[in-house]
């Protein structure tokens, strides 16, 4: 038991001294080497500064450009950040520059600043840069979004949460519940705000209510 503390302590002493952050490690067991470090069982990660924590069964953090930087997580990955959270089955991601990318099986919830809505998302990679608020998905069959009374799917999507834009790309299908209409179309652009939206070589359905 005391090897174990000391070696996890040794750990985050290197974390916290080479990235400029304080990065809290906890975990059943953990390898440190020279140029990475091999955690497993119930690891949880949580670094105050940029309001993250992440919780994975294994986890590899390997040493890049002379800082510990990039994590490797498999098993159910369960991810919280500011504003949203997201799980999946694998995630690579950079603790310097909080850009990664989550894998397999991703859902996710993100709570939109210009309206009061949650996005909810699914697909099978969702790239993220959570410096700068943005979400890029896809998937080999069809990606899902819902906000509000809108449904929609599509082969890849982005979303500017700082923005308030929501872009699908790729066979869309959105319903919109509230305005009654169905469109079929390339492109679909969402102003999260107001729900506007423009679309690009679209077929509209428009139910008249008697």
């Amino acid at each position: 038991m005391k090897m174990k503390k000391a070696l996890i302590l040794f750990a985050l002493l290197l974390t916290v001294s080479l990235i400029g952050k304080t990065v809290h490690i906890f975990s059943d067991y953990v390898k440190p080497e020279k140029d990475r470090a091999f955690y497993q069982g119930n690891v949880l990660v949580e670094i105050d500064e940029d309001n993250l924590k992440l919780s994975c069964p294994t986890m590899t953090i390997s040493k890049y450009q002379q800082e510990w930087r990039l994590v490797e997580a498999t098993g159910t990955t369960y991810m919280e950040f500011d504003g949203g959270s997201a799980t999946s089955t694998a995630l690579n991601y950079d603790l310097k520059t909080t850009q990664g990318e989550l894998l397999q099986g991703v859902t996710a919830e993100i709570f939109d600043q210009e309206s009061t809505d949650t996005v909810f998302l699914t697909c099978d990679s969702l790239k993220i840069d959570l410096s700068k608020d943005l979400f890029e998905g896809y998937s080999e069959q069809k990606v899902r979004i819902v906000k509000g009374s809108i449904e929609a799917t599509a082969e890849n999507f982005t979303y500017d949460r700082e923005a308030g834009i929501i872009e699908l790309s790729g066979s869309v299908q959105l319903v919109d519940n509230d305005k009654n209409i169905t469109i079929s179309a390339d492109s679909v652009t969402i102003k999260t705000e107001n729900d506007e939206m423009t679309a690009t070589n679209a077929e509209v359905e428009i139910v008249v209510e008697e």
